[in-house]
């Protein structure tokens, strides 16, 4: 593993992170904006009403969204990580067609 390994996963975890986290941070911005509107609109400057939907939404959404940002993460996992972890393990450059079991899924090495 070089350095361009470990940027691409570095990389790659942050597209996965902004995936994961994005639906949840957009919808919290979109809230805000419009519960400040609604105070500026009443002069009510309550905190406790900016925080508590926020909180809710934060709550239903990441139970809406489980299985999705599972699968994202689980992919990532099984992607990036675990393939790594096997490349390293049967010595083979990940990506590589001379993989164990040869090219054409043939036995690779001396007849017998």
């Amino acid at each position: 593993m070089n350095e361009t390994d470990v940027i691409e996963i570095c990389r790659t975890a942050l597209v996965t992170l902004v995936i994961v986290s994005g639906p949840i941070l957009v919808a919290m911005m979109i809230l805000g904006t419009v519960i400040s509107v609604f105070q500026a609109v009443t002069q009510i400057n309550e905190q406790t009403l900016a925080m508590v939907p926020k909180l809710l939404l934060v709550f239903g959404l990441t139970i809406l969204l489980m299985p999705f940002m599972l699968g994202q993460m689980t992919g990532f996992f099984e992607r990036e990580i675990v393939d790594r972890i096997v490349a390293v393990g049967t010595g083979v450059p990940q990506g590589s067609p001379g993989g164990p079991g040869g090219p054409f899924g043939t036995p690779s090495g001396p007849p017998r």
